[in-house]
């Protein structure tokens, strides 16, 4: 394996490995929600939601719309 891909595949383990971000993700797999609708679905902050959001968007398993 490339250490490129080897590095992309480890970022993408790591993101899935937080808990309340393989909760979100199971969460939008069902439907759509806004950080708001996730805070209260999850019991946590909507700046917390929105980092956890990032990170997954960063990796390219999730998307925003304003």
């Amino acid at each position: 394996m490339q250490k490129e891909s080897f590095h992309i595949l480890l970022r993408f383990f790591k993101a899935l490995a937080d808990d309340s971000r393989l909760k979100i993700v199971g969460i939008l797999a069902n439907q759509e929600c806004s950080v708001e609708e996730l805070a209260l679905l999850l019991h946590l902050k909507e700046p917390t939601i929105s980092h956890h959001l990032t990170k997954l968007n960063e990796l390219k398993l999730g998307t925003s719309k304003k």
